[in-house]
């Protein structure tokens, strides 16, 4: 009897060890290869460093969609959180992870925005190039959709969009 109940315990024990094991490594692989090159790129800019943007797969385990969650403000002016959102995305697309085929943007947990990773990509790439950053920032507003999937109207402009934002309101 006392055999089989040292068994259960070995068992018990391996299982725990196995879910922590596995708990690390989603974290590990979440903060290596997406939250530390964002912080890292928010940080390099002066104006971006008092942004609280968080970054990590969307329940930290879906690979198909990368979860910005804007958790403090701290700029300036409300354009810059656009302006961190692509440091950010310019950060991950040079990097080994990239950027996956959709991107939601939240505040505080709560879902503000989604993009397709591509547009997101394409704008972060040009964004650095460009000469007219306010024109290539309205590119990214008009790719933007709301929670529901339904693209912003035509009545939204980079302050409000970026205001919704900071705000956390849809």
């Amino acid at each position: 009897m006392a055999l089989r109940v040292d068994r259960q315990k070995k068992k018990r024990r391996s299982w725990v060890v196995v879910v922590v094991g596995l708990v690390a490594l989603v974290w590990g692989l979440n903060y290596f290869m997406i939250s530390r090159p964002v912080a890292a790129a928010l940080a390099a800019d002066q104006r971006l460093a008092p942004m609280a943007l968080g970054a990590h797969l969307r329940w930290f385990v879906d690979p198909g969609t990368l979860a910005f969650d804007l958790g403090g403000v701290g700029v300036a002016d409300t354009t810059d959180l656009f302006r961190g959102l692509l440091a950010a995305a310019k950060a991950l697309s040079d990097g080994s992870w990239g950027i996956p085929g959709s991107v939601t943007l939240s505040r505080s947990g709560d879902l503000v925005y989604t993009i397709a990773g591509e547009d997101l990509r394409r704008t972060a790439h040009d964004f650095p190039l460009s000469r007219r950053p306010v024109q290539v920032l309205g590119t990214l507003i008009q790719s933007l959709r709301g929670p529901d999937g339904k693209p912003l109207g035509p009545e939204t402009t980079l302050e409000s969009a970026a205001r919704r934002w900071a705000v956390g309101h849809p």
